[in-house]
């Protein structure tokens, strides 16, 4: 009875089932209680270090259940993805006004926006309670979301880039400014031609009560983070090779970071590709698909061309044997370091603690990358 009392105290609420668990829970941020939910994936274990993706929902939801956290779920399937994938996604949640939920997420959108809510604070207290908690990989920590969400993933990427890997925004425009990202943040970002709500080429909004708010275009947004990233090259595949959407490439951008931009020429203000909600969906392409493939490109602070400039005399650990076959051994550890293997495509090959009782011996052989917190060094697979 006690352990159940306390459970209720903390406001959390656990579920569990075949496809992963769930885990409904909330931080004081603010003065106020700020909610969330957990979705770990099947076969979740604690001495792995996950990936994680937050998901944000979108404004002007009707705050008619407790869980608001569920539209957005059931919309991305999201919580499918993590499950045959292995990844962590958490759902915030907006703060509730005049019986809806919105993102203060820079000039759109109201309440949040009127209310001035401190939504990136809140993300910033939500992460470092996610870290505490569970078995995640901090340099692996993305954003996505849809309209107002995904406008929030924009201020996200301006404020907290030290923090995210890498955005990927649905069915909305950029709206904070100024934007001075402290890191360079690879993008993929998705938008119907025929939006109703956040014109493509930009306008005024297309329902109330976005209708006095301007929404720049997807090409402006897009010619701001090229500006950031310090892009040199735009590619352009006209009708997505006869299936009906457009795939804009921008690269050849400082840390090694692109960004990738889907325009279908179906659907609506949704989710390319998930469940159905008051809009026509795009069956054009998968956004959750290719959102996670996007990912598994990058990690955070550039490390795909961090790798080109390594300082090995800055290792302190000391890594044998190198050549390794099948196991890593270390010295000179304290045994609360995280360990992320690298290929030399910059793609992490494994991530974790306790790298001494890993078994390596499946790896091919050729270079690798040993990061331990923030140290680098070169390995050889024999």
């Amino acid at each position: 009875m006690k352990k159940l009392l306390i459970l209720i105290g903390l406001n959390m609420i656990i579920l569990t089932s075949s496809f992963g668990q769930d885990i409904y829970d909330s931080i004081y941020v603010g003065s106020v209680w700020r909610k969330y939910n957990v979705h770990l994936p099947l076969g979740y274990n604690p001495n792995t270090n996950y990936p994680l993706i937050l998901g944000f929902h979108g404004g002007q939801q009707a705050a008619t259940s407790s869980q608001g956290w569920t539209v957005f779920a059931y919309q991305s399937k999201l919580s499918e993805k993590a499950d045959s994938s292995g990844f962590i996604v958490v759902y915030p949640e907006g703060l509730v006004f005049n019986q809806n939920r919105s993102w203060n997420a820079g000039n759109c959108c109201p309440p949040a926006l009127n209310q001035n809510v401190d939504d990136v604070g809140f993300i910033d207290n939500l992460l470092d309670t996610l870290f505490s908690n569970y078995a995640i990989d901090t340099t692996r920590v993305y954003a996505t979301g849809s309209s107002n969400g995904g406008m929030l993933c924009y201020r996200l990427a301006c404020e907290l880039s030290s923090r995210f890997a890498a955005i990927a925004p649905n069915c909305c425009s950029q709206m904070y400014y100024p934007c001075n990202p402290t890191n360079k943040i690879p993008v993929i970002s998705f938008h119907s031609k025929v939006d109703p709500i956040v014109p493509y080429t930009g306008g005024m909004g297309g329902a109330p009560p976005l209708t006095t708010i301007y929404f720049p275009s997807q090409d402006s947004t897009m010619n701001l983070w090229s500006q950031k990233n310090n892009c040199q090259t735009r590619d352009t595949i006209i009708n997505g090779n006869g299936i009906n959407y457009d795939f804009i490439k921008i690269h050849n951008c400082s840390c090694n970071v692109e960004i990738h931009h889907y325009a279908t020429t179906d659907g609506s203000h949704s989710w390319p590709g998930g469940n159905p909600n008051n809009n026509p969906v795009s069956t054009q392409i998968s956004a959750t698909d290719l959102l996670w493939s996007f990912f598994q490109n990058y990690t955070l602070g550039c490390l795909t061309t961090g790798i080109q400039d390594l300082n090995e005399n800055s290792f302190q650990e000391t890594v044998y044997p190198n050549p390794f076959i099948n196991k890593i051994n270390m010295i000179n550890t304290t045994g609360k370091e995280h360990f992320t293997i690298f290929n030399y495509l910059g793609q992490v090959v494994w991530s974790g603690k306790s790298i001494e009782k890993q078994d390596f011996s499946e790896l091919t052989g050729g270079l690798y990358f040993l990061k331990v917190d923030n140290k680098m060094i070169k390995l050889l697979k024999q």
